[in-house]
C-alpha cells in the first residue's frame, strides 16, 4: 500500500549558497539538483544539505553553455534527473547587469577606461541571456510551478520585454506549446517574515494543464525589527574572529526562537560564523556616537568626523554622493537591503548597540538564514554569498503558497508517467497486463505501471531500494517483491529496449530541429 504523500520536488538553479533551497526545505520539498557558477557558493550549499543519491546536492556548472533543449536534456541525465520529475524549478540569475547600482558603478568607469565598458557589454550580454537557460530548463522538465527571481530594476532593463515574451511562450521540443499562467510583481521581503527592507521581483508560474484551480498567495506575516532579530546574539568587538562561542542569553523574540530551531546537542548552546571586520580607533569612536539609524550625510555625523579627527579618512567622502557610506541599524525597524557588497565594506551596517559593522551571522540573521546553517570560515566569502541570496523565509512563503494551491503537488502519476512515457506504456502494457496477475496473486495490489517505475529507478537508473521507495511513495521493500513477482527477465529487456528507443526518437527529434533552424535564438522572436 502506499505510505502516504511524498515530498515535491524542485530544482535550484543559480542556487548560490541556498537561500532559495532553505526555504523550500522547510517546506517539505525534496531537491533534485542545485546549480551554480561560484564553486564558494556551491561548497558552502554542500555543507548544509544532505547527499542526494550518492552523490553532493549542488554542483558547479556554467550554465550559459547549455543553448538548447536537446544540451539541458543530456545535463539533466548526467546527474540522474528524470525528465517531468520536477514539480518546481526555482532561482534567479545573475543581477548585476540588471541592477541599477551595477550599471551605474561600470558607467563611471567606463568613462576613465573604454576596455571596461566593452568588458561589461559583452559579460551583461552574457548574464541577461541567462534567462534564456532558465526558461530552456522550464520547457524541457515541465515542472508544475516556477519561480524566477531577480531585482526589481529587472523590469527596467532593455531585456525585460523579452523575458516576458520568451516565458508567454514557452514550448516544448517539438513545439507544441507548454502555457503557463503567469504573475510578475515586486514583492517586499519583510512582508513574509524576513527582518529587512528587501524588494525583488518575482515571476511565478504554474501549468495550465496541471488542474491547478489557481494561485493563492503567500500570505503576508510583518518581518521583526533589527532587535528582535539579532538582539539575542552575544555582545562582540571589533576584529571578533573567534568562530564559534556561546549564546548569551535565551531567545527574546519569536524570531529568535525560529532562528534557533533545528540545532541539538552542543550545537543549540553555541553560535557559528558571529565574525566581523576589524575598525580604527576613530571609527570605533564615531559608531558609539552615533544615534540608531544615523547615516554619513546628517549633520550632527559630520560634526562628530570632525570632532574625533579634523584628518579623518572619511572627510574625502560627498557627503552629497555618499549619503549612506555610514548607516547605523536602527533597533526599531527592519533593516534596509542586505547585498553582497558586506564583502568590502561594511560601514552601511553598523551594529545598534555595539561600536562595530555586524557580523556575518547577525548579516544571515537579517537575511532569516537560521543559526544552524553553517557559514563559510573566510568572512569575506560569508558576507558575500549571504548578501547574494534569496532570503530563506521569502522562499518559503512562496513555497507553502504553492502546496496551499497545488493538492497534486508531489503526485505519483506525474513521476510514473515522467519514467514510463505513455508511448512505451502503450506498447508494454498487454504484456504486463497478461503477466502481472498470476505473478502477484493473493497480494494487495500495486498498480503495474508504478511496479515497473520502480524498476527502472532500481536497475535501468540504479538508485537505492530506500530511494525507490520514498520517490514513488510506497515501501521499498514491496516495490521490489511486486518487480521480482511481475517482470520476467524476457519481459524487463523488452521493457529497457522500448524505453532506450523512445529516448533516441525523442533525443532525435530535438536535434532534427536544431539541424533545421539552429539553437532557439531569442533576439529572432
Amino acid at each position: 500500500m502506499p505510505r502516504g504523500p511524498v515530498r515535491p520536488t524542485y530544482i535550484d538553479l543559480f542556487s548560490g549558497c541556498g537561500g532559495a533551497s532553505v526555504g523550500f526545505h522547510d517546506a517539505g520539498f525534496e531537491c533534485l539538483l542545485a546549480v551554480d557558477w561560484d564553486q564558494q557558493a556551491v561548497d558552502t550549499y554542500n555543507a548544509n544539505f544532505p547527499r542526494h543519491r550518492q552523490r553532493l546536492p549542488a554542483v558547479r556548472a556554467d550554465l550559459s553553455r547549455l543553448t538548447s533543449h536537446a544540451d539541458v536534456s543530456r545535463f539533466l541525465e548526467s546527474y540522474g534527473v528524470v525528465k517531468g520529475s520536477c514539480d518546481v524549478i526555482v532561482g534567479g540569475p545573475p543581477c548585476q547587469s540588471f541592477s541599477s547600482v551595477g550599471r551605474t558603478k561600470v558607467a563611471a568607469l567606463s568613462r576613465k577606461d573604454a576596455r571596461v565598458r566593452e568588458e561589461w557589454i559583452e559579460t551583461a550580454r552574457n548574464r541577461t541571456m541567462l534567462f534564456e537557460v532558465y526558461a530552456l530548463f522550464v520547457e524541457v522538465l515541465a515542472p508544475r510551478w516556477f519561480l524566477f527571481e531577480n531585482v526589481p530594476t529587472i523590469r527596467s532593463h532593455e531585456t525585460y520585454p523579452l523575458i516576458e515574451q520568451r516565458f508567454e511562450g514557452l514550448s516544448r521540443w517539438n513545439r507544441t506549446p507548454l502555457p503557463y499562467t503567469l504573475s510578475r510583481e515586486n514583492y517586499w521581503a519583510s512582508d513574509y517574515g524576513v527582518p529587512q527592507r528587501r524588494r525583488r521581483f518575482i515571476m511565478v508560474g504554474y501549468r495550465n494543464d496541471a488542474g491547478i484551480p489557481s494561485w493563492k498567495r503567500p500570505a503576508k506575516i510583518p518581518g521583526p525589527a533589527v532587535q528582535d532579530a539579532i538582539g539575542d546574539l552575544p555582545t562582540v568587538d571589533a576584529g571578533h574572529r573567534v568562530p564559534v562561542i556561546a549564546y548569551a542569553q535565551q531567545p527574546q523574540s519569536e524570531y529568535q526562537q525560529l532562528m534557533r530551531e533545528g540545532l541539538n546537542g552542543a550545537d543549540a548552546n553555541t553560535v557559528i560564523g558571529h565574525i566581523c571586520r576589524s575598525h580604527n580607533l576613530d571609527d570605533i569612536e564615531l559608531f558609539r556616537r552615533m544615534a540608531p539609524g544615523a547615516r554619513f550625510s546628517d549633520p550632527e555625523v559630520q560634526v562628530a568626523i570632525e570632532a574625533i579627527n579634523p584628518d579623518h579618512k572619511l572627510k574625502k567622502y560627498s557627503k552629497e554622493k555618499f549619503q549612506d557610506k555610514l548607516h547605523k541599524l536602527d533597533p526599531e525597524r527592519e533593516a534596509w537591503t542586505i547585498t553582497a557588497h558586506l564583502q568590502k565594506d561594511c560601514y552601511k551596517f553598523i551594529h545598534y548597540r555595539d561600536a562595530r559593522t555586524i557580523t556575518v551571522r547577525e548579516a544571515a540573521r537579517l537575511q532569516s538564514f537560521p543559526d544552524r546553517f553553517k557559514l563559510p570560515e573566510v568572512m569575506g566569502v560569508g558576507f558575500r554569498v549571504v548578501g547574494n541570496a534569496i532570503p530563506p523565509l521569502l522562499a518559503q512563503a512562496f513555497a507553502e503558497s504553492f502546496r496551499c494551491s497545488d493538492p497534486d503537488l508531489g503526485s505519483i502519476n506525474d513521476r510514473v508517467r515522467a519514467l514510463v512515457p505513455d508511448a512505451v506504456w502503450e506498447l508494454l502494457e498487454p504484456r504486463v497486463l497478461e503477466e502481472f496477475p498470476a505473478r502477484t496473486a493473493g497480494n494487495k495490489p500495486v498498480p503495474p505501471r508504478v511496479v515497473f517505475a520502480a524498476g527502472v529507478l532500481r536497475w535501468h537508473r540504479e538508485w537505492s531500494q530506500r530511494d525507490v521507495g520514498e520517490y514513488l511513495g510506497y515501501h521499498s521493500e514491496t516495490l521490489n517483491r511486486k518487480f521480482r513477482q511481475a517482470f520476467s527477465s524476457g519481459l524487463w529487456h523488452e521493457a529497457e529496449r522500448l524505453l532506450a528507443d523512445a529516448h533516441i526518437v525523442a533525443l532525435q527529434g530535438e536535434l532534427e530541429l536544431m539541424d533545421d533552424e539552429g539553437p532557439h535564438d531569442i533576439a529572432a522572436d
